[in-house]
């Protein structure tokens, strides 16, 4: 097929002889997008967001889960990327970049699935890289991944299940990441590929965590694997102060406790202290508020009511979607029977966090943290 152009041909940014039509790699794993999580202290109520393009299996998805008052609303939507690769949209969901890493502005226009929305993001911080991940199983390369974070301040308006919501800055915090790599996801395993023999160790935990608060005068982010002797692989952190003229630090070392919900695989709450560059301990206190969000309703984990994930062609435009009932910590009510339960009920959620020490240094944000069983 001809190469088509794009906008971003315009740019002088070229990195392969091609158009960015295309990317370097022919694996049908690779892809590029966005996520979003937005949530309320007051109401509980949170939104998750995807839109990602898989340029090698010709497909653009996106998601939107949405939870308040117990209910968790799905809404899954899939298209041919091409010739439109240049419309971030996907069914009803649009993102707009108005001001690259500055401004976004996210639509959901109303649909059959419970949930609009109409929100613009100004980032509070130019955006944290992560370090790249890369993972090999028995020698191949099986996992490649970029990263880059900002906590955002969020105004808009937002409807789910009937209610709607006024979005402000004061009760809201909005986290975004953008990424890109070779993933789990886009089509699965190539047939012709032996089955992994060797997988990399530093995939499993005891926990995992991947936590960003917005605190009075500062973003705090940090991930780890915790593994069972204690040992964190990895550990990454920074602390970002909201005045832009300081400099970032990072948090050298962990140390975390927590309280599991009914004994069950679910935070009730839990305690990280972080060692300081100055060798001083800051201690804080994580609770859990609202409801657990489980990605599967965007479809991670082979979310799709067919099963095969993500980034799979499913026609020129595809829908599904579904309710949930989230009001028990790990077991949810899903009508269609659809839902498969994680042994370790991986899901999402918001979280308060305290400083043990100063009672005044409280904030709000997005904490994924996740027990083995």
């Amino acid at each position: 097929m001809t190469p088509r152009l794009t906008r971003m041909d315009e740019y002088p940014r070229h990195q392969i002889d091609g158009t960015f039509d295309s990317v370097a790699s022919d694996s049908v794993n690779w892809n590029d997008g966005f996520y979003f999580t937005l949530g309320d202290e007051r109401t509980g109520a949170s939104v998750f967001v995807g839109l990602r393009l898989y340029p090698n299996t010709d497909v653009m998805d996106g998601f939107a889960c949405a939870t308040l008052d117990g209910r968790q609303y799905n809404g899954r939507w899939s298209r041919r990327l091409r010739p439109r690769n240049d419309d971030l949209q996907v069914g009803p969901l649009r993102l707009d970049i108005v001001d690259p890493m500055t401004v976004l502005r996210l639509v959901c226009d109303p649909n059959d699935y419970g949930m609009a929305f109409d929100l613009e993001w100004t980032a509070l911080h130019e955006p944290f890289l992560e370090e790249p991940i890369v993972r090999y199983e028995g020698g191949r390369k099986a996992y490649t991944r970029n990263n880059y974070d900002q906590c955002c301040v969020v105004q808009g308006s937002l409807t789910i299940g009937g209610r709607t919501l006024d979005v402000t800055a004061q009760d809201w915090v909005g986290v975004r990441d953008h990424s890109w790599g070779h993933g789990r996801t886009g089509g699965g395993a190539h047939p012709a590929s032996a089955p992994s023999a060797a997988p990399d160790p530093r995939r499993g935990f005891a926990m995992r965590q991947w936590t960003m608060v917005r605190m009075p005068d500062r973003v705090m982010f940090w991930q780890f694997h915790l593994q069972a002797d204690g040992t964190f692989t990895p550990f990454e952190s920074i602390v970002i102060p909201r005045d832009a003229t300081k400099p970032r630090w990072s948090y050298s070392d962990a140390v975390v406790t927590h309280v599991r919900k009914d004994g069950l695989p679910r935070v009730a709450s839990s305690v990280i202290s972080l060692t300081r560059p100055d060798g001083r301990i800051d201690r804080f206190r994580l609770d859990p508020v609202g409801w657990p969000v489980y990605l599967q309703g965007g479809g991670y984990h082979d979310g799709f009511n067919d099963h095969l994930g993500r980034g799979v062609y499913r026609g020129e435009e595809h829908h599904e979607g579904e309710q949930w009932d989230v009001t028990h910590p790990i077991n949810v009510g899903d009508p269609s029977g659809n839902f498969r339960q994680r042994p370790d009920a991986w899901a999402e959620q918001f979280a308060t966090c305290l400083n043990l020490d100063n009672p005044d240094d409280r904030g709000f944000g997005h904490q994924e943290c996740v027990l083995a069983p």
